[in-house]
């Protein structure tokens, strides 16, 4: 956005009083907590202990802080690089960087759901991670769609597992091992549901493991594809 001739504060006990990037990151993380909804200018500057109106010395309006926010969480995000030769640790590497983007901001993820219209800036790395990805999968055999089916297949259940899974257990400070919580079957002493009592007995493996089990879930998914193209991975 150009430079405007708007007066801007300088500084506060040799503190910059607000910038662009604080915005950002405050309303990042009241996206991360509680969703875009949750983002209005008045909400924002009450977090930030300023006026609305000082808000607007920097920014243009809510739209642009939404878009602000977007950059900066795509600005972390950074796979590690990505070989065909070892395309199997490459997946796990990119399923888990994709784990912890999703998992510092789980309610933020939902901005296309929130928000009536998209942001209006695309960061690189949305681009350039997506890119290299579709890439490892075709360099070790994969054809265009089949690396576009495994790529939703991997994102579709990190999202929900950043959601299901590590969210609630990372506001509870500690792993959920319950299936369901004894209260609930306490409550319904009288019901007959003998097979979930038992399952319910038995010790649930942690987020991690589970999140192990869903990268090799998707690997599964990625060798039956080159098999059905009757092929191996490429070394």
């Amino acid at each position: 956005m150009p430079e405007t001739s708007r007066r801007r504060p300088a500084t506060r006990k040799g503190r910059p009083v607000l910038t662009r990037e604080i915005i950002a990151a405050k309303a990042l993380e009241m996206a991360g907590a509680q969703g875009f909804p949750s983002i209005t200018m008045r909400a924002l500057a009450a977090e930030l202990g300023v006026t609305v109106r000082a808000l607007y010395n920097y920014v243009e309006d809510r739209r642009e802080v939404v878009d602000l926010v977007v950059d900066l969480m795509l600005a972390s995000w950074t796979p590690p690089p990505m070989h065909p030769e070892t395309w199997e640790a490459s997946v796990a590497d990119y399923a888990g960087s994709l784990r912890e983007l999703y998992r510092r901001w789980p309610r933020a993820l939902l901005v296309s759901v929130d928000e009536d219209t998209p942001p209006t800036s695309v960061h690189p790395n949305r681009l350039l991670n997506l890119d290299r990805f579709l890439a490892l999968l075709t360099e070790i055999g994969l054809d265009i769609p089949a690396a576009l089916s495994a790529h939703r297949h991997l994102s579709l259940l990190v999202l929900s597992f950043a959601l299901l899974v590590d969210q609630p257990a990372d506001a509870a400070g500690a792993d959920r091992s319950a299936l369901v919580p004894d209260s609930w079957l306490e409550d319904h002493a009288d019901l007959d549901i003998p097979t979930l009592r038992r399952a319910a007995a038995l010790p649930l493996p942690t987020a991690d493991e589970q999140f192990e089990r869903l990268v090799s879930a998707v690997t599964t998914h990625i060798r039956a594809e080159l098999t059905a193209a009757g092929g191996s991975p490429r070394p």
